[in-house]
């Protein structure tokens, strides 16, 4: 399992791609899809720059009214899967709706690699709780719960280094350690690479 949790996948590409020791010449999937609630998406777009940048051909995959049929196509193509950043509970309505969660843990486990910027991130931990704080829940009318995918078995908080979101980053991480979970607080620098046992902050 490789997988890479990002605050801010566009700063950490550099440590994602030695870690990796090399990425150029792969291919990659890019869903942009938890960006469509706000106006300004260049926090996307700067994603998926970073990742031509480092010589990665990159196809564009918007979940939206997709079956996983459709989704599992492209992901059978490519060697990395980045989730950009968003809204975390709009993006995980997206993912069960269209089977993406079934689909990207099926790319996993085959050896696909996962990067995950911010909301991104926050999905692939056993629950999206903590982006209360952040994120908008009324964004996601259909979801019935707040379970993540599950992928990595602790959570995080991203963009701990901001100032104007201290109240919130405290309150969320001890909402989160009431429940007994271990939190990352990650900075735009960081990113915690996950191999389904052990996981370290690069």
């Amino acid at each position: 399992m490789k997988v890479y949790l990002a605050s801010y996948a566009m700063m950490t590409m550099g440590k994602i791609s030695k870690n990796e020791g090399g990425v150029t010449g792969k291919r990659a999937v890019f869903i942009p899809t938890a960006g469509d609630p706000y106006e300004n998406k260049d926090f996307v777009v700067a994603d998926k720059i970073a990742l031509q940048k480092y010589g990665i051909e990159v196809t564009d995959l918007d979940l939206k009214n997709k079956t996983e049929e459709e989704i599992n196509k492209p992901l059978a193509m490519a060697d990395i899967l980045l989730v950009a950043g968003g809204d975390t509970f709009y993006l995980m309505e997206k993912l069960k709706e269209s089977g993406a969660d079934r689909a990207i843990k099926n790319f996993i486990s085959r050896g696909g690699i996962y990067i995950g910027s911010s909301a991104g991130s926050i999905v692939c931990c056993p629950t999206i709780e903590g982006a209360e704080k952040f994120d908008n829940p009324n964004l996601a009318p259909n979801l019935k719960n707040f379970n993540g995918m599950g992928i990595f078995n602790e959570v995080i908080i991203p963009h701990t280094q901001k100032e104007k979101y201290i109240e919130r980053i405290k309150e969320a991480t001890e909402k989160l350690t009431s429940k007994s979970f271990k939190v990352y607080h990650l900075t735009d620098d960081d990113v915690l690479f996950f191999d389904g046992i052990n996981s370290i902050v690069l």
